[in-house]
């Protein structure tokens, strides 16, 4: 079954991501970046627009032009959550560094802070995911790690924290 995936990216760091999984997949499926334009158009009047189109392009102008009828959509694909919780026999403050030394060993920038947590964003060789940090407590700490992403950027992340805040937890 053949698809067509639009794709919207703001960097070029992004678009170089993209190229690689296209690169990384041209072993396992047919792969053929259109040259030209590509658009949608919706419209009763399909065929008045291809007869005016065709007429605007030189040469022979049918092998110019695919058209392709959507007619079915594949459903958004959700994406992976894991939740990590670890109770720390030491203060917010400790815990706290330690949660920001983990988080820039694992090159995550940060985004945004709400009233409970702060959310960083992870580029790992794996993919992307966020990370939201909730941190709590007073002698005695409870750390949550919210991580949400896609393919197995989750998991990978999630085994690398685990690791970590297991050694700092001392289990």
């Amino acid at each position: 079954m053949e698809y067509v995936i639009f794709v919207s990216y703001e960097t070029d760091a992004e678009r170089k991501r993209i190229d690689y999984l296209l690169d990384k997949w041209s072993a396992r499926a047919k792969i053929r970046k259109p040259k030209g334009m590509v658009f949608l158009i919706e419209t009763e009047g399909a065929n008045e627009f291809l007869a005016e189109l065709l007429s605007k392009l030189s040469g022979n102008a049918a092998e110019k032009v695919e058209v392709y009828k959507i007619e079915e959509v594949v459903k958004k694909v959700e994406a992976s959550v894991r939740t990590l919780q670890y109770s720390i026999p030491e203060g917010v403050r400790v815990v706290g560094k330690f949660v920001e030394y983990l988080l820039s060993k694992l090159n995550a920038s940060y985004v945004h802070s709400d009233a409970l947590a702060r959310v960083y964003e992870v580029y790992t060789r794996k993919g992307r995911a966020l990370i939201k940090t909730i941190i709590r407590g007073g002698e005695t700490s409870t750390v949550i790690f919210k991580i949400e992403g896609y393919g197995d950027a989750v998991d990978f992340l999630a085994e690398r924290i685990d690791e970590e805040m297991k050694l700092f937890a001392g289990d």
